[in-house]
């Protein structure tokens, strides 16, 4: 490990890239626990599963959960937004486009976002259910809701149905090691939440998006990471 620590440091910063998918995400991040953050959700296509359709967006709504407190709206380039208290489970934020500007094909990569702040709940997943509505070739208002919740172990994008957007609620970090431990029902899957570090660490693996520190890593005998049981302490490196 200790001959990690000092390679490492000359592997060089990490690039991030987030990819685009096609279906409405949370294009913001990293959140952290009981922070005020500007939530960001992207809108990259249409009502169809076609991504060149020809449906332009013309209206978001977005259903922001309780967990997420101190909710206020934010208005976009898309159009203003409006937001309303509809029960005690979430907040209900809608983004109409300004009137005049519809386009006669979808051509767009749209943004909209909001303020509030996150839950003090390290590692725990919300998820905010949009609907998206277009104005099809006949022109009638058609919709797709954005709101499956992946359960269990399976936190992916590939889960049945349309995925609603989600984030994942990150623990406070410092310049250097950060010791963590996860709950007695927390089991993290996906490493990319922690393409922002150097290097994460548990038992005998590694985990690094760098290739460099990753192949330092295999080279020397050590496990690659790729998932974290839960009441696990861990340390991650940033």
């Amino acid at each position: 490990m200790k001959n990690i620590l000092k390679t490492s440091l000359l592997a060089g910063s990490c690039l991030i890239t987030t990819a685009i998918h096609a279906h409405v995400g949370v294009a913001s991040g990293p959140h952290f626990v009981n922070k005020t953050s500007v939530i960001e959700l992207s809108i990259p296509h249409g009502c169809t599963d076609d991504v060149s359709g020809s449906e332009d967006t013309v209206r978001i709504v977005a259903k922001v959960p309780s967990s997420i407190t101190s909710v206020h709206a934010i208005d976009a380039v898309f159009g203003q937004a409006t937001a309303a208290a509809v029960d005690a489970d979430y907040n209900e934020i809608t983004w109409v486009k300004t009137a005049g500007t519809e386009r006669d094909s979808d051509t767009q990569y749209y943004t909209v976002s909001f303020r509030g702040k996150l839950p003090d709940a390290a590692f725990s997943t919300v998820f905010i259910p949009v609907t998206q509505y277009c104005i099809n070739d006949n022109d009638v208002e058609i919709s797709v809701s954005w709101d499956t919740e992946a359960s269990g172990h399976d936190h992916s994008s590939s889960a049945q149905g349309n995925p609603a957007p989600s984030l994942m609620v990150m623990p406070a970090r410092s310049p250097g090691w950060n010791q963590y431990t996860t709950d007695s029902d927390q089991h993290l899957h996906d490493m990319s939440i922690f393409n922002d570090a150097e290097i994460v660490w548990w038992n005998d693996e590694a985990y690094s998006s760098n290739v460099v520190t990753q192949q330092l890593i295999e080279a020397e005998g050590k496990s690659s990471l790729s998932e974290i049981h839960d009441s696990a302490t861990f340390w991650v490196k940033y």
